[in-house]
C-alpha cells in the first residue's frame, strides 16, 4: 500500500509540476517611449480641414503580467497629443481663413491585453484595450488671415494669437481655451517581442467629447464636439522575475 501511495505522490507531484510550470506567470517592468501623429475629429468650427500630422512624443513605465501566450500590459505615460488645422469661414465685413497649431499634454494610464504568438511571450502579439488621461497643460497658436474686400486698399490682414489650454472651466475665458479635464478611449495594434524588448504600434480612439461650452452673460454658447485620435509607435525594454 505504502508503495502505491508513494507512486501516486510521486505521480500527482509531477503532474502538478508540470502544471504550474505550464502557467507560469512572469512579472515585468521598464521604460517606455514613443512618437505619436495625432489628430482631433471635431464639428462645427466653419470649413475645418484637421491634419494628422502633428507629432508629440511620450515617455513612461509599462508593465507586463503574462501566463503563456496571454499578457496584462498596464503602463502609466506623458504623452503629447494635438492636432493643426486650416479652416475658413465668413465674419460680417469680409471673409476670414486661418491655420492653427494645438498641443495638449496628457499623463495617461493605458491598459492592453495581449496574445503572443509563443508561450514564452517571444515574437508576434497582437493587443486591445482602453485608456484613461488626464489633461496636464497645452497651449494654441494660430494665424487669422482677413480678405478685406471691401478696401481695396488694404486687400488682406493677417492677425496672431496664443493662449493656453485647461482642462474644465468655462470656454468663455479668453484667451484660454479650455477643454474635458479627462479623456477616455480604446487602442488597439500589433507588437513583437524579442528579448527584453517589446516594439508596438497601435491607434487610439477618443471616446469622450473634449468639448466644453461657453457661457456669457447668462447664455450658454455649444463647443464643437472634438474627440482625440492618435497614431502611436514605441520601444519598451522588460525586465523582471518569474514566479
Amino acid at each position: 500500500m505504502s508503495r502505491y501511495y508513494t507512486a501516486y505522490l510521486f505521480a500527482g507531484s509531477l503532474l502538478l509540476l508540470a502544471t504550474t510550470a505550464h502557467a507560469q506567470t512572469t512579472f515585468q517592468v521598464g521604460p517606455r517611449v514613443g512618437l505619436n501623429l495625432t489628430n482631433c475629429h471635431f464639428t462645427g468650427l466653419y470649413s475645418t480641414t484637421p491634419s494628422a500630422v502633428r507629432p508629440g512624443f511620450e515617455a513612461g513605465l509599462t508593465g507586463s503580467v503574462a501566463v503563456g501566450h496571454w499578457a496584462l500590459q498596464p503602463a502609466v505615460l506623458f504623452t503629447q497629443k494635438g492636432y493643426t488645422t486650416h479652416g475658413s469661414g465668413i465674419t460680417i465685413d469680409w471673409p476670414i481663413t486661418y491655420d492653427e497649431d494645438v498641443r495638449y499634454q496628457y499623463l495617461i494610464a493605458p491598459v492592453n491585453v495581449a496574445y503572443t504568438q509563443h508561450k514564452n511571450g517571444q515574437g508576434v502579439q497582437v493587443f486591445g484595450g482602453g485608456y484613461v488621461g488626464v489633461l496636464v497643460g497645452g497651449h494654441y497658436s494660430g494665424e487669422n488671415h482677413y480678405f478685406m474686400t471691401y478696401q481695396p486698399d488694404s486687400p488682406s490682414r493677417d492677425v496672431a494669437y496664443s493662449g493656453k489650454i485647461i482642462g474644465g472651466g468655462n470656454a468663455a475665458d479668453y484667451p484660454d481655451r479650455h477643454v474635458q479635464q479627462v479623456d477616455y478611449g480604446l487602442q488597439t495594434g500589433v507588437g513583437y517581442r524579442y528579448g527584453g524588448l517589446l516594439f508596438q504600434a497601435g491607434y487610439s480612439l477618443g471616446l469622450r467629447n473634449m468639448g466644453v461650452d461657453a457661457i456669457r452673460s447668462g447664455y450658454t454658447y455649444s463647443s464643437p464636439t472634438q474627440y482625440n485620435r492618435a497614431f502611436q509607435a514605441s520601444l519598451a525594454f522588460l525586465f523582471g522575475s518569474r514566479s
